[in-house]
């Protein structure tokens, strides 16, 4: 059976698997969430009020993550304690929609039939508006959400009330041979969040052939690429130990063994191509006089997905220098190794009720014999998917090398240079213990037009991230022996190109602004506490993201914003204090 016979079929195969390939598009994304919190969730008051120009200035215990060198400076016993807190508020825009008339036309001539007059733009304008309307409740909406949200182990997706973390070490100097050993619990990467989620309620006595059977109220239209999202790397125990070599030089390592954890509950729904390639489809059926095909109309929610993975053990490790040639200049080097998540944990998808029907009747339309004849496995056309599903997340390699200068005695100025591999991110792949039908369909299209971006239990996505370059520079001034005042600006690289910006965490290039203090309370004891304010905002005009709002036909990833404008921002918070003391 010839079920693909017309010419325009390529094309929008590749729509239908920007449907496939939607949830995927949304997972991965997420991973972009290192760069924005890269330092910050370390919670050291030091780093945070210099703007993390400390490699050449490392701040005691946490130099296990900044330049384990530094720990060679610690002297005799010393514990931390501290706390990191913070206040993320996300925000949205989506244009009005623009959907241009010749797609108005297209979707007429499939709705009404090819006699009903759909060469009539009033005629075809009207149908839609009737049938599609205004993007069911999302095109001209805000979105917004400052609502924390963690994941932790054990327990998954965990709602808080507001977001405070602690965190602590502790350092033993071994002065006989000039050692210092240190351990402590630190996390170098988190954030969450969770938007309101719509109601979408069925329409009393819908008239089944308007399609629109049901209406979207409240909720964020965010939702479509994230309700909660959360990532979570905590670094439990760090077996480090810096050493002076001599009066000039130190050197240090840290091993850390961290709990890795990932969760995500999130919508997602028809890119607005997808209509066109089933019309075409539909009339091969008919003319095999096979039943009407079901189908998915423009805008409509296809399904939520839920998934949560961890893994308890991932290794990676930190390798510092420090060089003071002189009592007002210091120079310091910190390699952090690339590290790898093996993570796995439980998916859940509930499929729509119009998505079901559209593989309901794909599987009775004879694309089953396609399906398995390509090597995969039959649609399961049922409402919830569930199961067990693995994912390989690889955190980038970070370089930095940086200058302390003391220009007065009471004024030091810090700067430091860095670099992160996100170029590392080229491919995540997801692999599900059992056939999903939106993989399985999405394989099938790959087929046909020559890509091979999945198989009924594996996704493949395929990314393009840069290597980011960004610098930061740190003033401290000590006003007298007790008490310090410390500034901070560091501007902050993007690793996602411009096409690919979305709502997950509009992030694009970011700034951050820093002040913090340090006050010695005796001989033994002193408190260090920072605020710091980070901003982020981009625009991306209509089909510029292939991640948001892209309409260029065969290049659609997921779109759920499609002919929209679509803004974001991120503006954060953080706060950070700790206590330490010699014991």
């Amino acid at each position: 059976m010839n079920i693909i016979s017309k010419r325009s079929a390529p094309s929008r195969l590749r729509q239908l698997s920007a449907l496939s390939l939607a949830v995927g598009a949304i997972v991965f994304s997420s991973t972009v969430n290192a760069q924005l919190t890269q330092n910050i969730t370390i919670g050291n008051p030091k780093a945070l009020g210099l703007a993390h120009a400390v490699t050449a200035d490392p701040p005691g215990i946490d130099s296990i993550h900044f330049n384990p060198a530094g720990l060679a400076k610690i002297k005799g016993r010393q514990r931390m304690v501290k706390l990191l807190g913070a206040h993320m508020l996300i925000e949205g825009e989506i244009g009005e929609n623009q959907t241009p008339n010749e797609f108005k036309t297209s979707y007429c001539g499939i709705s009404q039939g090819p006699d009903a007059g759909c060469g009539n733009q009033e005629f075809a304008n009207s149908v839609w508006d009737e049938e599609i309307g205004s993007d069911k409740g999302v095109a001209g909406s805000k979105s917004s959400t400052s609502t924390p949200l963690l994941m932790l182990p054990g327990s998954g997706l965990t709602e808080v009330p507001f977001m405070v973390v602690p965190f602590g070490g502790i350092a033993v100097e071994d002065p006989n041979y000039g050692w210092t050993f240190a351990t402590a619990a630190y996390s170098p990467m988190a954030i969450g969040y969770q938007r309101e989620s719509s109601q979408r309620t069925p329409i009393p006595n819908a008239d089944p052939t308007k399609k629109t059977l049901y209406e979207r109220t409240g909720g964020d239209p965010g939702e479509l690429q994230g309700q909660d999202v959360a990532i979570a790397r905590i670094t439990y125990f760090s077996p480090s130990i810096g050493l002076q070599v001599n009066d000039e030089l130190a050197i240090g390592v840290s091993i850390g063994f961290s709990w890795h954890g990932f969760g995500i509950v999130t919508d997602f729904r028809a890119p607005l191509l997808t209509l066109a390639f089933l019309g075409d489809l539909q009339g091969d059926l008919e003319e095999n006089n096979i039943d009407l095909l079901d189908v998915i109309t423009p805008y409509d929610y296809v399904g939520e997905l839920t998934m949560e993975m961890e893994d308890a053990l991932s290794l990676s490790f930190n390798l510092g220098l420090l060089w003071e040639p002189t009592e007002w200049l210091a120079f310091g080097v910190v390699y952090q190794s690339e590290a790898t998540a093996d993570m796995e944990g439980d998916y859940k998808m509930v499929n729509t009720d119009q998505f079901v029907d559209t593989t309901s009747s794909l599987s009775h339309s004879g694309l089953d014999q396609l399906v398995t004849l390509n090597g995969d496995e039959r649609f399961n056309a049922t409402k919830v998917e569930e199961g067990k599903v693995t994912s390989e997340q690889i955190v980038p390699a970070h370089f930095a090398i940086g200058t302390s200068v003391k220009l007065f005695p009471n004024l030091k100025v810090n700067f430091d240079l860095k670099w992160t591999e996100y170029s590392a991110w080229d491919e995540l792949t997801f692999k599900f213990d059992s056939p999903v039908d939106f993989l399985t369909l999405s394989s099938v299209i790959n087929s046909l037009i020559g890509e091979d971006n999945a198989d009924s239990r594996e996704l493949r996505m395929q990314r393009n991230y840069e290597d980011v370059v960004s610098w930061a520079i740190g003033t401290e001034y000590q006003v007298n022996d007790n008490l310090v005042l410390r500034f901070g600006y560091e501007p902050r690289g993007s690793a996602i190109p411009d096409n690919a910006t979305d709502l997950l965490v509009p992030l694009a290039e970011t700034e951050l602004y820093s002040f913090g203090f340090g006050y010695q309370l005796d001989s033994y004891s002193r408190i260090d506490a920072s605020i710091a304010y980070l901003h982020s905002e981009f625009t991306a005009e209509i089909g510029e993201s292939k991640n948001a709002n892209d309409t260029q036909d065969g290049q659609v990833v997921y779109n759920p914003y499609a002919w929209s404008t679509v803004s974001g921002s991120v503006d954060a918070y953080i706060f950070a204090l700790s206590y330490q003391e010699k014991f």
